[in-house]
């Protein structure tokens, strides 16, 4: 009898599984994507930006649940949309729009990232190919003084004078001394500064901080092994008195400066914690992020953050659902 059970069970989890990548795929078709299958940011909304963050996270959740088809159709439209050559080197649009003549950094990790597993994972050697040819342009022009910096303007053909402190993370195409500048960073504050003026050669900090920047620099200066203990003895604190995070806080009083709730940040709460050993508030912040998940919330979240909660609950599934 507990056999049976036992079966069920795991055929249950693999039943709703399945269903919940195909309810993801036909959501994003269904309300963020435009006739020519390219995203926009806003659901039932074909008017707002189109950016290669949302080609970059659905390509990453793509790859997390293993569909070849769908990564290969986003892999079509980045090349025929996206991608563009100037000068031998080729950059993402950091959206479509006719100004812009810039990438993103982070965006663009995220996408080479992606590639990278993808050209493993489906054996598409064209994948790698396209990764290296987007990681050599940034290596060889996106740089200040050593540093791998924000964007490089194409047009101008001059890299960015500043590089944004969580865009940095451990890849091949992002410079030692790039990562050098995340590890050094004040970490005896609360609040780390938002990001290293190239030119001024120093940190800046702004009066209201983003909460998600902050979690990324704190995530991946962990990653590296350089601990945050003020950060994490603040978050930790902030979330066993609340058992909620906010958007944004004051960096003088550490008081939030709004008062939404947002899934992304809760994606990026529940990874640090993950990665600080702090499991225990990871499985909290986990269900007070599916609480607040509601189909409500969700017919209406920005891209980012509908892909965020759909890459949270992809990550949290427990072992026998890959199977």
């Amino acid at each position: 009898m507990k056999t049976k059970l036992g079966f069920l069970l795991i055929l249950l989890l693999l039943i709703g599984g399945c269903g919940s990548v195909d309810s993801v795929q036909q959501h994003v078709e269904k309300s963020y994507t435009n006739e020519d299958g390219l995203i926009y940011a806003y659901p039932d909304d074909p008017k707002s930006e189109y950016l290669s963050e949302s080609i970059g996270l659905y390509m990453e959740y793509l790859v997390l649940i293993k569909d070849e088809k769908t990564f290969h159709e986003q892999y079509e439209l980045l090349k025929a949309h996206f991608v563009t050559g100037k000068n031998g080197t080729s950059f993402v649009f950091w959206r479509l729009n006719e100004q812009a003549t810039t990438n993103a950094l982070i965006d663009d990790v995220r996408i080479i990232e992606a590639l990278q597993q993808a050209a493993t994972l489906f054996g598409r050697e064209e994948y790698a190919e396209t990764a290296t040819t987007l990681g050599e342009s940034i290596a060889s022009v996106q740089q200040q003084d050593g540093s791998t910096v924000d964007f490089y303007d194409w047009t101008l053909a001059l890299p960015a004078q500043r590089l944004t402190l969580s865009y940095v993370s451990e890849n091949q195409w992002i410079s030692d001394t790039s990562l050098a500048l995340l590890k050094n960073t004040e970490s005896t504050e609360i609040f780390f500064p938002e990001y290293y003026d190239t030119k001024q050669q120093s940190y800046k900090k702004s009066n209201e901080v983003h909460l998600i920047d902050q979690l990324l620099i704190a995530i991946n200066r962990q990653k590296l092994g350089e601990a945050s203990p003020t950060f994490l003895s603040w978050v930790k604190k902030e979330w066993t008195s609340d058992q909620r995070l906010y958007g944004r806080y004051d960096r003088k009083t550490q008081q939030p400066t709004v008062d939404y709730e947002s899934l992304a940040v809760y994606y990026y709460l529940h990874a640090y914690l993950t990665v600080a050993g702090e499991e225990q508030l990871a499985r909290e912040v986990f269900q007070r992020a599916t609480a607040l998940g509601t189909d409500d919330l969700l017919n209406e979240a920005h891209f980012f953050d509908y892909m965020h909660y759909q890459l949270l609950l992809e990550n949290s599934k427990p072992a026998t659902d890959s199977f």
